[in-house]
């Protein structure tokens, strides 16, 4: 989905040591096309014995690798990945004990490093032995964090940090078994995929620590951890199944947090028993080692047999915030899932990489709602869903199966269209398949594959064929995966005498206002629908394809009564209805469920994108949708208020008006919640009510509820008293938004014991709320104040520098200052955040809605995103997402705003 806008292949940064007297390569050879996409399948690895030598509290590390390895052809070149290492020694050793030179060069800044042998080395079997030393990354490959005053090392390969920690064939298609070495410092525990097989001490304070040898693995799924942790001991997990082994099971927390594993390690046992069932395959590792790390980019990785974790994951028990426990679930089902998507059968390419994510999003949803009911994770994909939408509206949008040419395209994958939009489109084919036939196609996926690479072919292909008509379900699924965009399927329906009543139906893509996209596009889409019929509702399932169809309503004797054409939200597609059926459908809201009821919500919110519907329209739509009893539908539409008044409302009164008003819209829901927390109430009630309280002391500027919250985050910062923090003075779910407004009303006393209680934590909820409450200021001084903790050397674990940075952005008056920060500390900022990054230009874009802000963004970011991964499209994204509000912006100025 991005491209690299430069074309040449940019200077080397890593040093190459020439190792013997040789001819140099050949011309062919020296002037080959570098690949900066796959590598080429001359030289390919069938076993990686790799051995580091780490000590955490050093700026550097050393290791050796032997690559046994099966060359197709013969060849003077081997093409490998490698980025930013200082090659010592690399070798290549013959079958008959001869030992080739190799030249070790780094040639693009994406890691591709030529090997050129000194004589050419014949097909057939080789080793490639290569020494090395490399420094740590930042939060990617081996990285070190020091949350407590101890130095501890933490990896994340995926998806391109494998070569900056070892030289290797670093993609997916490349998976071998690995046998791993690490030598550490004698009192330090050393963890990775395999379970440990033996130890010796080494002397010097250092120990050898050796593993098994794992299954076959891509290089972005090792993983290894070193330091002082605690390792906790769980209940191993219990025979299941197809299994009549018991797995270990371990926590693993930095030193004096192993006690506050045990939720998790008390309910990750029934979530591997459930996907065992669902899968009708074991758990396919020895062991399952769960990592709380201290500072983690990502929310988890699903390492085979060693997942890692940001650690507010894991740290947590049966009274923490209910976000974090629902987090918990939801990404442990999650990285779970991948142990055998993902992981038991990889993508072949980055391309599919939805085959693991979506998959996982999916699946971990499904998996957390059997356990957990009262979660209601069938909304979450339908709410993610309906997130990946607003991307998906963009012309620049990309594909669920997008090819993938450079590196810097990599990481544009993993966002919404491939976690969010991919689940939605599996949910919305298991309900047109069915639940039993979606699983036995899934089933024969897995076991065809296992242990191997599979395409997104595979597992279509595999599921279609318990479809009723295996052809039209493929072409279908195809449809949604290798296109882009959101299906706008407008319905009327025909009831005139004489026929039996149909819809008639016409589809086409989805545009908000502004757009330059081609609405000319049509899908197969697996479309059910709901309607009422002389008191019965009746529902039916079939497959629309092409620009226009009719639909004949088989159970229908007479004109139905409404009609919902997405029967509970099961598929990825907006509807509109001819206005009469729009009013039908108004009147028949209680009639809907819950999921209908949302996305007959988001079907006012895409009317409302396309132009279709007037601000005051849309206003006058949300009084309904907040009477639902879905949460996700009764706040639909409250973001609504930031934008119209920032973008359409000149005057402060004129806002405050408009603020009473939405506040009158919600208060009633807020009062029937209250505002402390009931025993035995639902999950649901309680970020309902969070959210309540989140928008009427922050958005709406409540009088009474900040007020009250200013008092309530006194409490916890101990303003007022002794100054000692007081976690627990407020609710959990809640605290954040006390700490958000006492520190914003509190000036200088508020923040200084804020950033007091900052320095003196290792709680990662904790900083997290205190930091966002900090960044969040408009005081000049202190928002200064703040943003200089991004760069004080050792404050900030680096996944807290947004906590910090996006806050800012959030609020009008400080985004001036903001962009001066930014562009004054770009380079520092980048070198902390490389070899990510792009959120830089969306944190310097927030609040831009004009053409000329679109253009100067593209002219100050265009060069620095080329080489950053995931920068391009990431950037396009952005400015193309503001011409939109320009558009917007421009196409309803001076509409009259009533309500």
């Amino acid at each position: 989905m991005r491209h690299l806008a430069c074309a040449v292949a940019l200077a080397l940064t890593a040093p190459a040591v020439a190792f013997a007297q040789a001819p140099a390569p050949t011309a062919t050879t020296a002037d080959a096309a570098i690949p900066t996409g796959q590598l080429p399948r001359t030289v390919v690895p069938s076993l990686v014995e790799l051995e580091l030598r780490l000590d955490p509290a050093q700026p550097r590390f050393s290791g050796a690798t032997v690559i046994h390895a099966d060359v197709a052809e013969p060849t003077d070149v081997v093409w490998m990945h490698g980025r930013d290492l200082d090659i010592r020694r690399a070798e290549a050793v013959l079958p008959d004990g001869r030992r080739v030179a190799l030249d070790a060069e780094q040639v693009h800044v994406s890691g591709v490093l030529r090997l050129a042998a000194a004589q050419t080395l014949p097909a057939g079997k080789l080793d490639i032995e290569i020494d090395f030393e490399a420094g740590y990354g930042n939060l990617m490959g081996a990285y070190r964090v020091k949350p407590d005053g101890e130095d501890y090392v933490v990896t994340q390969m995926e998806p391109l940090g494998a070569r900056s920690t070892f030289p290797g064939f670093d993609e997916p298609g490349f998976k071998q078994p690995w046998d791993i070495t690490l030598i550490v410092p004698e009192d330090d525990v050393a963890l990775s995929n395999a379970p440990e097989v033996d130890t010796e001490a080494l002397g010097d304070g250092w120990k050898k620590v050796g593993f098994k040898r794992t299954e076959a693995l891509p290089s972005y799924l090792l993983a290894f951890v070193v330091g002082p942790w605690d390792v906790a001991v769980g209940q191993d997990i219990a025979p299941n199944g197809p299994r009549s082994r018991p797995v270990p099971l371990r926590g693993v927390a930095a030193k004096g947090q192993g006690a506050r594993m045990r939720y998790a390690l008390e309910n990750t046992p029934p979530i591997v028993h459930a996907l065992e069932d669902y899968f009708g395959i074991e758990y396919p590792y020895a062991k399952l080692d769960n990592v709380a790390a201290p500072d983690f980019g990502a929310g988890a990785m699903e390492n085979a047999g060693l997942i890692i974790y940001r650690d507010t994951l894991m740290l947590l028990d049966a009274d923490s915030p209910v976000g974090q426990r629902q987090g918990f679930w939801g990404v442990s089902a999650h990285e779970l899932a991948h142990q055998w998507f993902g992981n038991l059968v990889t993508m072949e390419w980055w391309d599919d990489l939805w085959l693991n994510e979506a998959f996982a999003t999916w699946m971990g949803n499904k998996i957390t709602g059997q356990l957990q009911p009262g979660f209601h994770t069938d909304r979450n994909i339908l709410e993610g869903g309906l997130r990946a939408m607003g991307a998906d509206s963009l012309a620049s949008t990309r594909r669920i199966r997008e090819p993938i040419d450079d590196f810097t395209e990599i990481s544009a994958a993993f966002d919404g269209i491939t976690y969010q939009k991919g689940g939605a489109v599996l949910a919305m084919f298991e309900n047109y398949v069915g639940e039993a036939n979606f699983r036995e196609g899934v089933r024969d996926y897995l076991k065809a594959n296992a242990r191997g690479n599979a395409t997104s072919s595979d597992l279509i292909d595999a599921i279609a064929a318990h479809g009723d008509d295996p052809a039209a379900i493929a072409r279908a699924f195809r449809s949604f995966i290798d296109q882009p965009g959101v299906p706008m399927v407008k319905v009327d329906v025909d009831c005139a005498e004489g026929q039996p009543p149909a819809l008639v139906l016409q589809q086409q893509r989805y545009l908000p206002l502004g757009s330059n996209a081609s609405a000319a596009q049509s899908w197969g889409i697996p479309m059910c629908v709901r309607y009422a019929v002389d008191g019965t509702v009746h529902e039916q399932c079939d497959l629309v394809e092409g620009a226009q169809a009719r639909l004949q309503l088989e159970q229908a004797q007479s004109c139905p009564a409404w009609v919902m054409p997405n029967a509970h939200g099961a598929g990825y597609y907006r509807f509109a209805l001819a206005p009469r059926w729009q009013q039908a459908l108004s009147d028949a809201f209680a009639d809907l469920d819950e999921r209908e009821q949302r996305v007959y919500a988001d079907s006012a919110a895409a009317a409302y994108g396309a132009g279709d519907l007037t601000v005051s329209q849309m206003i006058a739509a949300l009084p309904q949708f907040a009477t639902a009893d879905a949460r996700q539908t009764a706040t639909a539409g409250m973001g609504n208020v930031e934008w119209i008044a920032e973008h359409l409302l000149d005057d402060e009164a004129a806002r405050a008006d408009l603020r009473a008003h939405f506040a009158d819209i919600y208060r009633p829901r807020l009062q029937a919640l209250g505002m402390a927390p009931k025993a035995g109430e639902s999950d649901d009630d309680r970020l309902l009510r969070s959210s309540l309280i989140g928008y009427f002391a922050e958005s709406l500027e409540d009088p009474a509820v900040r007020s009250d919250f200013v008092r309530r985050g006194n409490a916890v910062l101990g303003l007022g008293g002794d100054g000692t923090l007081d976690p627990d003075a407020v609710p959990r779910d809640v605290r954040d938004t006390a700490l958000a407004v006492a520190v914003e009303e509190g000036g200088v006393p508020a923040f200084d014991l804020a950033e007091k209680h900052l320095r003196a934590s290792q709680d990662a909820v904790i900083r997290r709320e205190l930091l966002s409450a900090m960044g969040g200021v408009t005081d000049p001084a202190l928002a200064e104040r703040a943003l200089a903790f991004v760069l004080e050397p050792g404050l900030l674990r680096l996944n807290e520098i947004y906590y910090v940075v996006f806050s800012q952005a959030g609020e009008p008056e400080n985004r001036p200052a903001l962009r001066e920060w930014l562009e004054a500390n770009y380079d520092a900022l980048q070198a902390k955040l490389a070899p990510g990054g792009s959120a830089i230009a969306s944190a310097y874009a927030a609040g831009m809605c004009s053409a000329a802000e679109a253009a100067a963004l593209q002219q100050r970011f265009g060069e620095r995103m080329e080489t950053i991964e995931g920068g391009p499209l990431d950037l396009k994204q952005t400015v193309e997402a503001i011409g939109l509000c320009a558009a917007a912006k421009a196409a309803r100025a001076g509409q009259p705003i009533e309500y």
